[in-house]
């Protein structure tokens, strides 16, 4: 039986150019608590794809205007929409129509007159399939980010460590000038400042990323790092 839990925040784009299969179809999954979206034909298809994000799209292949299989072959070679996938819902199951829908990328395929069992067990398993995909992947990522924290952490430490005693030994012979002093101190400010950097980079425990530069992303420690904010540099 499907969870209507796990589907609450899933979207779904229904491609199909007969009102009647759509208004069936969106009956079908709204009654477990999915969300929808539709479109008419292959190039709708792409624009409510970009605009509407769907979790995963129920594609009918012969439509005007575009067919569902070049639709998505555009969709799989689009950075923003390659990892959505494409269940067919289609009554031509001529093999060589089959093998170019998966060809096309396609992930499954549900036969005409949908059945509703048929169908919500394919979307449950397609879903699901895409949700462990997608854990997996994070997984590797934050494995990767830990390790080479921990690595960038103790490159950084030994010399911070050096210049950190270094100063100190400065301190001690009470002899500098005032201007030279106040620079001391500005670099210690500095030295405890990537110190404590250092300590929340090392206690990464969650893969978060924030908007850097356009197009590109990087590592939110204040939010991946387990930190105490009370935690200060001694």
């Amino acid at each position: 039986m499907l969870d209507n839990k796990n589907c609450q925040s899933d979207t779904i784009l229904i491609v199909d150019d007969n009102p009647v299969n759509t208004k069936l179809i969106k009956v079908i999954v709204e009654a477990v608590g999915y969300q929808t979206c539709f479109a008419s034909n292959g190039r709708e298809c792409i624009e409510k794809a970009m605009t509407c994000t769907p979790d995963l799209i129920l594609l009918d292949i012969d439509m005007p205007v575009m067919n569902g299989i070049n639709a998505c072959r555009y969709l799989k070679k689009q950075q923003e929409t390659k990892e959505i996938p494409v269940i067919f819902v289609t009554a031509n199951l001529e093999d060589d129509i089959l093998k170019e829908a998966f060809n096309s990328g396609g992930t499954d395929y549900v036969r005409k007159p949908v059945n509703k069992i048929e169908l919500l067990a394919r979307i449950k398993t397609t879903l699901d399939s895409r949700r462990f995909h997608k854990e997996r992947l994070e997984k590797e990522k934050l494995a990767g980010v830990i390790e080479m924290a921990g690595a960038i952490c103790h490159e950084i430490n030994q010399p911070l460590q050096s210049i950190y005693a270094y100063c100190e030994t400065l301190t001690l012979n009470g002899q500098m000038e005032k201007q030279v002093y106040d620079y001391f101190l500005k670099i210690h400010k500095q030295i405890k400042r990537i110190a404590k950097i250092t300590k929340k980079v090392s206690r990464i425990k969650k893969y978060e990323s924030r908007d850097y530069l356009p197009g590109s992303k990087i590592i939110d420690i204040e939010k991946a790092s387990e930190f105490p904010k009370q935690d200060e540099i001694g």
